[in-house]
């Protein structure tokens, strides 16, 4: 207990002599506000710092990767960017506390303050204000190495914590973001003893040092969850109180409570959080058999557990895209998953969606997914048409949430003038054009609106219509009785391609197909009947176009009784 409480005291001391890195900087005009309208933002993992250029010592090589890859968010829709700056109790920003990112910088030796040649956060903010996004400071709060926490118990945590925040709020971040690592099993959690040095409080494999070896109660985790978030908060409002502090929780909602998140607490009481962004990382057929609808069973249970319009966003695990999964084949089976599921949280009331992560906007398995969430984002519909007859078309789209209707543009060439055929309203997802001449190309674009505004086309779909086929005259036919046999004969039909014969063994008995013969063929021999007994036949011509028959009515009947 003695322990503890020096530890307690020294860390107070620490937070209180703790010298702040940087001077805040200006934002620019042009900075976008992402909270005014949807957000769509993307993580940029410490993983992704390689693969994306961004780990150098020199600054011209850092601004040209950042940028390319913020022009690569922006096609893809993005508005807002977490940059990973804390993920091992590091800083991805000149400290004076914490050392330097090994995920940014070649050198072996990363030490605080002058482990850079440049200030990575400081480029990053800059560029993303000039090219109109948000950047948001994304801090592991706890997790100090793969294995090692902060334990959440001591206010030696808490301040370390809030040091980490409090030099990042010096740069002029849109926001501060947390993931979700805060209680994990099987991890030793560490604090700052009496000498400011990092030592084993809970190892939850069985060895311990300096504390007991039992997790403690859930409501106990997040009771000291709860203090670090709640202090957080007040620290990121005093410093700016635009700016906006939020947190990713893990998307099962149990396991969240036994992790210390208290989700309940931080939607239903201010002072906790901005905003709340479960990460959803399923799809609607998931399960062994994919009948189980994940996302929309778990937007709807987050949604619920909003007591005070916390503003709720989702992760979207873009990271899973165009690839086949066992536990949730719902991946591999469309490429629309993302954009339904943008579709489904609109309609829920969320407010925008993170993608996990960044280096999925170069994959090539991803391509088409994040194409057809871009769509979304722009209310672009997704079109097709079918025919219906010689004369009717079918225009089909899917149903986007948010806007007043639709409008269907028609044209005869792909290059040609479209004009807007039909007008529908928001839950029409469909349009029969009728009236149409046959054997001709029909071109079709769709566009939602709502109100006054118009988003943009959709793809172009068309379709050629079947050449119409005037019905063949029925030809008038006669039967001549042998031994066993029957011969059916008609007089040609002018225009037809063939003939079909049928065939009934009663009166007013139903009548079967029995032969299908060309044009040329005029009649038909009936062998190996019973004898004695009487045959009925009708007979029908008909024209081929388009690979489709039209036949003619039934001819008249004629029966013969066979030798």
């Amino acid at each position: 207990m003695k322990k503890r409480i020096a530890a307690i005291i020294t860390v107070f001391v620490f937070g209180a002599v703790t010298i702040l890195g940087g001077l805040p900087f200006n934002r620019p005009q042009e900075a976008a506000a992402a909270s005014k309208g949807e957000m769509r933002a993307v993580w940029l993992a410490y993983v992704d710092f390689g693969s994306l250029g961004l780990k150098t010592d020199k600054e011209s090589v850092f601004r040209s990767k950042a940028a390319a890859f913020l022009d690569k968010a922006k096609a893809n829709s993005i508005n807002t960017v977490y940059f990973h700056v804390r993920a091992f109790d590091d800083a991805a920003w000149k400290s004076k506390t914490f050392k330097a990112s090994q995920y940014l910088t070649s050198k072996k030796e990363v030490t605080a303050a002058d482990a850079y040649t440049f200030d990575p956060l400081k480029v990053m903010v800059e560029l993303s204000h000039k090219k109109g996004m948000e950047l948001h400071a994304w801090l592991n709060p706890y997790r100090m190495t793969i294995d090692n926490y902060l334990d959440p118990a001591y206010a030696s945590s808490i301040e370390r914590v809030k040091t980490a925040v409090k030099e990042v709020m010096a740069y002029d971040v849109d926001g501060i973001h947390f993931d979700d690592y805060f209680y994990h099993a099987k991890k030793k959690y560490r604090y700052l003893n009496s000498k400011g040095k990092l030592v084993t409080s809970i190892d939850f494999t069985g060895k311990a040092e300096n504390a007991d070896t039992s997790a403690p109660p859930a409501k106990t985790k997040r009771a000291n969850v709860n203090k670090m978030v709640r202090e957080v908060y007040s620290t990121v409002k005093a410093l700016d109180s635009t700016a906006q502090f939020g947190i990713s929780p893990a998307g099962n909602i149990g396991n969240c409570r036994n992790a210390g998140v208290d989700v309940d607490k931080w939607m239903s009481e201010d002072g906790y959080v901005d905003y709340i962004e479960p990460q959803l990382y399923w799809t609607d057929q998931w399960g062994k058999n994919g009948k189980t609808t994940m996302f929309t069973d778990r937007l709807q249970a987050w949604k619920e557990l909003n007591k005070n319009g916390t503003t709720m966003y989702v992760g979207l695990a873009s990271y899973r895209t165009g690839a086949k999964y066992s536990d949730d084949p719902g991946w591999g089976k469309k490429s629309t998953n993302l954009a339904d599921q943008l579709n489904q949280l609109r309609t829920y009331g969320y407010q925008g969606y993170a993608l996990f992560s960044a280096n999925d906007l170069y994959r090539n398995a991803a391509a088409k997914e994040l194409s057809n969430l871009n769509k979304m984002v722009k209310r672009i519909p997704r079109v097709s048409t079918a025919v219906n007859d010689p004369t009717t078309l079918t225009v089909k789209w899917n149903r986007i949430f948010g806007v007043s209707g639709y409008q269907v543009y028609r044209a005869t060439s792909k290059n040609g003038t479209y004009k807007r055929v039909k007008t529908v309203g928001s839950t029409t997802t469909s349009f029969q054009n009728t009236k149409l001449k046959s054997g001709k190309t029909y071109y079709y674009k769709v566009r939602a609106y709502k109100g006054s505004i118009y988003y943009p086309f959709s793809s172009i779909s068309s379709k050629a219509l079947p050449v119409k086929v005037t019905k063949p005259k029925a030809p008038k036919i006669s039967t001549k009785a042998g031994k066993r046999k029957i011969t059916v004969k008609w007089k040609k039909v002018a225009g037809a391609t063939g003939y079909r014969v049928y065939r009934a063994t009663k009166k007013n008995g139903k009548y079967a197909a029995i032969k299908t013969v060309n044009s040329k063929t005029t009649s038909f021999t009936n062998k190996k009947l019973k004898k004695g007994k009487r045959y009925y036949y009708k007979v029908k011509a008909y024209k081929t176009a388009s690979g489709k028959r039209v036949y003619s009515n039934f001819s008249n009947k004629s029966n013969k009784t066979a030798k």
